[in-house]
């Protein structure tokens, strides 16, 4: 396998997007505040490449950025191949370490690659591998059902300083060429001070969320010097929360649609109107199981956490859920192959067809990726006006009992199923204000508008539109 490819090749990789901002990264980043959103770019749209919310995954390497020391990165699909090649282009190779679910290579072909040494390990059947600095370990959960669907990349410099990257995509390369995928890239964290007696956590609990995720692992030794070196950061400036999920049963709100419910409860805001008129928009890459009927899982659950704010009114807000259509996907860049990565089943819609009457298009004129396939995942609730927002969620998590959890009604308990990271948003934390503006004309000195990925209003399903199913080409 790797006699004929560029994995080793020293004359071979580029970036469209990076040799535009080569060794001026950080500026970039700078220009994003507050909220360091970006979007992955389009290799057959340009422009894409030059706008200053795109952002590539060889950007995250540039030197501008610090004195690389080591990365981790937490996912569920590597295409090694790919993601050394990012490292090589950019001067950063064996400075990457990697846990994940499953790779694009049989483990066989690694054994491959030149000063490789393998080596498999049980408890919980982890495979780790070392090729000077490049270390990496297989996880397979220990329940069958459970899952391991988080995409977090962190990354540590040479002066302590640390920097956490939550992402949507897999690494691999067909993730990153014409498929619209989502970044928020932190600022450095910096050393704390000798002297500093704090806890260096921010006033949104970024520092103590992330240790709780990473210590979940269970004292996976690849994962013991990166708790340590979070423990040593000044996270102070962490502007958004992150929300994790573990598998397991869990009796405290602390995983899940339920920490994300404690956290809206306490700090979300709806300044006018009755909260029942600002709609939860849920933007995901695929669809689970609901049952026969809204009312269940989806509106007594997901939708009840989902509508929780300051406000008293505890009724609940209408959920209108962005996917594809069959038409979004073959008219997209890729056609039916890009729909490969959005997973959705007719023989699962046909006995849930109710939910069409809660689904719109994916439209996404603004950011110039309407023909980019959605493989980006999201959640916010937005006024009847579509000029102010509440609060806004990247994460890895998609719309199923799977991702966000199911309670367990005989003892209170709830059970998540899969591993999962994301950060929340809210404009208290990040602008001063009680919502974000999601409108350039009347921002009235505002902090700048949040750069929303789709289109609003929302566009509803034509009478002859139907979600994209890959099984439903044939039928």
């Amino acid at each position: 396998m790797y006699d004929d490819v560029d994995y080793i090749n020293p004359n071979t990789g580029t970036d469209n997007v990076w040799q535009h901002t080569k060794g001026n990264v950080n500026k970039k980043l700078e220009r994003a505040e507050p909220y360091r959103f970006f979007l992955s770019p389009v290799d057959c749209d340009p422009s894409t490449h030059v706008e200053n919310l795109t952002l590539s995954f060889a950007e995250l390497l540039d030197k501008s950025l610090g004195d690389l020391e080591e990365s981790l990165h937490i996912n569920l699909i590597i295409n090694l191949k790919w993601l050394y090649e990012q490292y090589r282009i950019t001067g950063q190779k064996d400075k990457i370490s990697i846990l994940f679910h499953s790779c694009d290579y049989e483990l066989d072909e690694l054994k491959k690659i030149p000063n490789l040494s393998y080596k498999q390990l049980r408890l919980p059947n982890l495979f780790s591998l070392q090729q000077s600095n490049f270390r990496f370990k297989q996880t397979q959960p220990q329940n069958q059902f459970y899952s391991h669907h988080s995409k977090l990349s962190m990354f540590a410099y040479s002066d302590g300083s640390i920097r956490i990257v939550v992402m949507t995509g897999n690494l691999r390369k067909f993730e990153f060429t014409n498929i619209t995928q989502g970044f928020w890239v932190s600022p450095k964290f910096p050393l704390k001070n000798e002297d500093d007696k704090s806890d260096g956590d921010s006033k949104t609990g970024f520092k103590k969320d992330i240790l709780r995720y990473l210590n979940s692992y269970n004292n996976i030794p690849l994962l013991r010097s990166w708790i340590q070196k979070i423990e040593k950061a000044d996270f102070s400036e962490a502007n958004v929360f992150f929300i994790p999920s573990i598998p397991g049963k869990h009796l405290e709100p602390m995983w899940g649609h339920q920490y994300l419910k404690y956290i809206l409860k306490t700090h979300a805001c709806i300044p006018f109107g009755q909260p029942s008129d600002w709609p939860i928009i849920s933007q995901v890459s695929s669809l689970g199981i609901y049952g026969d009927s809204y009312k269940n899982w989806l509106l007594s659950e997901l939708v009840e956490s989902f509508s929780q704010s300051t406000h008293c009114s505890t009724d609940k807000a209408v959920n209108f859920n962005i996917f594809p259509t069959m038409d979004n996907i073959l008219n997209s860049w890729d056609g039916p192959v890009g729909g490969s990565c959005v997973l959705y089943c007719d023989e699962v819609h046909q006995k849930q067809t109710w939910l069409k009457n809660y689904m719109r298009k994916w439209v996404s004129n603004s950011r110039n990726r309407s023909k980019a396939v959605p493989h980006i995942k999201t959640y916010c609730r937005i006024s009847p006006c579509n000029t102010e927002m509440s609060w806004f969620l990247l994460t890895s998590a998609n719309l199923s009992k799977t991702a966000w959890g199911k309670k367990l009604w005989q003892d209170r308990s709830y059970t998540i199923s899969a591993f999962e990271v994301g950060v929340l948003f809210l404009p208290q934390f990040l602008t001063g204000c009680n919502t974000f503006s999601l409108n350039q004309k009347q921002n009235n000195g505002r902090s700048p508008p949040f750069p929303l990925h789709f289109d609003l209003p929302l566009s509803p399903y034509s009478s002859t539109d139907q979600p994209w199913r890959v099984d439903a080409l044939d039928s």
